[in-house]
């Protein structure tokens, strides 16, 4: 595999899948299209599961028509993940409260290529989430947004999944890392048609300097070698791709995320 224009689309596709099957599991009118933007819907007033991913650079004003407009009406929050390699006007956006964040490293892998470290501390425990720990895994997840909305949000989503019959959430893989007993870290693997995503690793804060992130990422990785995957995607901090580096991954490119709060 060439790590390449094409690698980069491989991230985006399950970015794509990924946004509009979280969607579609709460809202059945959930996602729409137009060339070089896809807008997804979940219902709930959340920019964790309200995605728009743009593949290419457009005005301002068809941005503002389709996506913006759109949430405004819903007084809803969105995160916009941009994709193409031209950025979009940051200070025309800033005008429509669509404000950057941080940039994320787009990391690709054949599979074959991956290879984890299977070590963990004696009192971590790794394990997917059962049905009646999605709520574990809810907490963790919200967590990062105390005192604000966004964590209820977070919550309501996995509340509606733990009701939902195993085959219609499927793709959508939690794992859970248990510090004696304790959940303390999660993470999840979301199956596209073409490649497993890494999405959403935590750990909890007080628990941080343990190696428990480390060790959940290289259980995923094991997950991800076990599975009938040819390629596996991530989406990383900076500061955090060295750790998708030591097992396998390569950097493919950047994805800039903005966020826009009614």
């Amino acid at each position: 595999m060439k790590y390449s224009l094409s690698a980069k689309n491989l991230v985006c596709r399950n970015l794509e899948a990924k946004a509009s099957y979280c969607a579609g599991l709460l809202n059945p009118d959930h996602t729409r299209e137009i060339t070089g933007v896809l807008r997804t819907d979940s219902g709930l007033l959340s920019h964790t599961f309200n995605l728009v991913v743009s593949n290419a650079v457009m005005p301002t004003r068809i941005l503002q028509r389709f996506v913006v407009d759109y949430f405004a009406e819903r007084h809803s929050p969105f995160t916009l993940w941009h994709c193409a390699n031209k950025p979009l006007d940051h200070a025309e956006l800033a005008e429509l409260g669509v404000v950057r964040q941080d940039t994320l490293v787009a990391m690709a892998v054949e599979v074959q290529r991956l290879a984890a470290d299977e070590q963990r501390p004696p009192e971590l425990e790794l394990a997917p989430a059962a049905v009646e720990e999605i709520a574990d895994y809810a907490e963790l997840q919200a967590e990062a947004f105390k005192g604000a909305l966004e964590g209820p949000q977070i919550k309501k989503f996995y509340r509606q999944l733990q009701e939902l019959p195993e085959h219609k959430r499927g793709r959508l893989k939690l794992f859970l890392g248990k510090w004696e007993g304790r959940p303390v870290a999660g993470g999840c693997l979301f199956a596209s048609a073409d490649a497993l995503g890494f999405y959403d690793l935590i750990t909890r804060e007080e628990y941080r300097g343990r190696g428990i992130g480390r060790a959940l990422f290289n259980y995923l990785v094991a997950q991800a070698l076990g599975s009938h995957h040819k390629h596996a995607v991530a989406l990383t901090p900076v500061e955090r791709q060295e750790l998708y580096l030591e097992t396998g991954f390569f950097a493919v490119g950047e994805v800039t995320r903005y966020r826009y709060e009614p």
